[in-house]
């Protein structure tokens, strides 16, 4: 296997594990990366007002063309954590209504939706998936077990953060269509991590982290 330590600029007294947290970069897009900063410090007006607005609309079909997404489908959002907020704040949600989600999820996101709930009078419900993981179907049919009549919105992380399960959100977010429920999947650990196709997947919102992994 090729050494893949020259790529990178950490210390190489550390053995660097988390990049769950923020992933390092390698040297070419540290490379990269600085080359922009001094693009933007020559002409920082015309570099905002003139040049971006082509530029990231590039980066989104670049990043959709990972995606298997159009470009218009994509918007930036500093974090996942931060999508999972401008979603979940937008909703209509009415007292009684019920999010329901697992046990795994991220902290960031549950005092989020507890956030909303307390706004709303919507109910957060949190359905076990118990360890270890069963297969997929079974794990997804474990999920449903908490689906009620008030589930209005289904939420999930693609990659757990606590327990690292791949749930499988694509069975969840098909059936979830089928009974006319609003599906936001919390995709914080998987671009890098997995091939990735949002259409395929059929979520109604997908927010996702490119500092980590990929």
């Amino acid at each position: 296997m090729k050494d893949l330590k020259p790529l990178f600029l950490l210390d190489p007294d550390v053995h660097f594990l988390n990049h769950g947290s923020f992933g390092a970069a390698p040297r070419p897009v540290m490379a990269a990366y600085q080359a922009w900063q001094m693009r933007l410090e020559r002409q920082p007006v015309h570099f905002l007002v003139n040049e971006l607005p082509g530029l990231l609309h590039a980066a989104r079909e670049a990043l959709g063309h990972y995606l298997h997404a159009p470009a218009d489908d994509l918007v930036y959002v500093p974090n996942a954590t931060y999508g999972v907020n401008v979603v979940a704040r937008s909703l209509a949600l009415q007292p009684g209504d019920e999010i329901l989600t697992s046990d795994h999820e991220y902290g960031a996101c549950d005092n989020a939706w507890a956030l909303v709930c307390r706004k709303t009078g919507a109910v957060y419900r949190r359905q076990p998936i118990p360890l270890p993981a069963a297969p997929p179907q079974e794990m997804a049919a474990q999920f449903w077990q908490g689906v009620t009549p008030r589930t209005k919105v289904i939420f999930l992380s693609h990659i757990t953060s606590p327990t690292a399960l791949t749930l499988p959100v694509a069975e969840i977010c098909a059936r979830a269509r089928q009974a006319g429920i609003l599906t936001l999947v919390d995709g914080a650990h998987a671009p890098g991590q997995l091939a990735l196709d949002l259409p395929a997947l059929g979520a109604d919102f997908y927010t996702g982290n490119c500092h980590k992994w990929q």
